[in-house]
C-alpha cells in the first residue's frame, strides 16, 4: 500500500492551495448566516459524528465480516470530515462556508468523540472486541496533531483567501479562474494517482472489501441527504451536508492504524479504498449536482458564488 509521509505532505500542499482558491469567493456574511440558521450544523454533526458510527456498528452485528474489516469500517465512520469535502462542495455549487464549518466543528469534536465512538462501538462487536484485546493496542488520537492539521490545513488558508477576496476583489477576481482549473485538475489527479499507486490492492479487492467500503460510502451519502431533509434543508445547504458527511477523513484513519494497531491489513485496507473510493463518488456527486438548479432551503443559505 503505497502511503508514506511524503505523499501526506505533498497532499497536505494541494489541499492547503485548494481551500485557499475556495475561500477567494467566501465573505464573513456567509458564515454569519451559517450561526444565524445552526441547524444544518447541528444536523450534520448529529448525522455524523454519532448516527454514522453507530448504524455501522448495527450492520458489523449483522454481517459476519473478518474482526479487521469490521474495526476498519467502524475507525473510519468515527473519523470527521476531510478538507477534500469543502472543494467538493464548492465545486457542486454547495454552500462552501457550511462546509467548512461543518469540517471544523466534527475535527473538533473528533478529539473526544473519536476515541469514544471507536471504544464504545468496537467494544460494543464481541468478535471486534476480542480481536481488538488480543492483537491491537488501546486507541491514542494524537490530539495537537488534530488541531495543528485542521489549523495549517483549513484555517491558515481560508483566512488568507478571505483576506484576499475582502480586501482585494479585483485581484482574487483575476486568480480565481486559474484555482477553479487547478481544483478540478488536481481532483482528476487524485483519482488517477490513488488507483495508479494502489492498483493491485484495488484489483485483488474488488471483490467483498470493495463493495462494503462502496455501499458503507452509499450509507452516507443517503444519511446526509436523509439529515439535510430532516432540517428542511434544500439547495446548497443539502449539496453541503451531502458531501460532508459523506466524506471522512480516511487519511487520519490510516495514520492511525499504522501507528497505534500496528498497521492491521484489514483495516488498512478498508481505509485506504475508502480514501480512493470517496473521491470517485464526490466527483460522482459534483458531476450530478454541478449543472443542475439550486432549489432554497426554508432556511437561509449563502449568497452563493460557485465554480464556474
Amino acid at each position: 500500500m503505497n502511503y508514506d509521509a511524503s505523499s501526506q505532505l505533498i497532499l497536505g500542499l494541494v489541499l492547503a492551495a485548494l481551500i485557499f482558491g475556495v475561500s477567494l469567493e467566501l465573505r464573513l456574511e456567509q458564515f454569519r448566516a451559517v450561526l444565524r440558521h445552526p441547524q444544518p450544523v447541528l444536523a450534520g454533526m448529529l448525522g455524523q459524528c454519532l448516527l454514522l458510527p453507530w448504524l455501522t456498528l448495527l450492520v458489523t452485528l449483522v454481517v459476519d465480516l473478518h474482526p479487521g474489516l469490521e474495526l476498519g469500517l467502524l475507525l473510519v465512520a468515527c473519523c470527521p470530515g476531510g478538507n477534500l469535502s469543502n472543494v467538493m462542495t464548492h465545486l457542486a455549487r454547495g454552500n462552501t462556508a457550511l462546509s467548512m464549518s461543518m469540517t471544523a466543528l466534527s475535527s473538533l469534536l473528533a478529539l473526544v468523540l473519536l476515541p469514544l465512538n471507536f471504544a464504545l462501538t468496537s467494544s460494543c462487536n464481541p468478535e471486534a472486541s476480542a480481536y481488538l484485546a488480543e492483537r491491537l493496542s488501546s486507541l491514542h488520537v494524537d490530539h495537537l496533531s488534530i488541531i495543528l492539521n485542521l489549523l495549517w490545513l483549513l484555517g491558515l488558508p481560508l483566512a488568507l483567501g478571505m483576506l484576499v477576496g475582502n480586501l482585494w476583489p479585483q485581484v482574487a477576481e483575476r486568480i480565481m479562474p486559474w484555482f477553479k482549473r487547478f481544483a478540478l485538475l488536481a481532483f482528476a489527479f487524485f483519482v488517477i494517482g490513488a488507483l495508479a499507486n494502489n492498483w493491485k490492492m484495488f484489483t485483488a479487492s474488488l471483490g467483498l472489501v470493495l463493495v462494503l467500503v462502496v455501499l458503507h460510502n452509499a450509507s452516507a451519502i443517503v444519511l446526509g441527504w436523509l439529515m439535510a431533509k430532516l432540517a428542511r434543508q434544500r439547495g446548497a445547504n443539502l449539496r453541503a451536508m451531502v458531501i460532508e458527511i459523506s466524506m471522512h477523513n480516511s487519511g487520519l484513519a490510516l495514520g492511525l492504524i499504522f501507528s497505534q494497531f500496528g498497521g492491521e491489513p484489514n483495516m488498512a485496507l478498508v481505509a485506504a479504498l475508502w480514501g480512493t473510493w470517496h473521491l470517485v463518488s464526490g466527483l460522482l456527486l459534483v458531476l450530478f449536482w454541478r449543472n443542475r438548479p439550486l432549489a432554497v432551503s426554508s432556511t437561509s443559505e449563502e449568497p452563493l458564488t460557485c465554480a464556474s
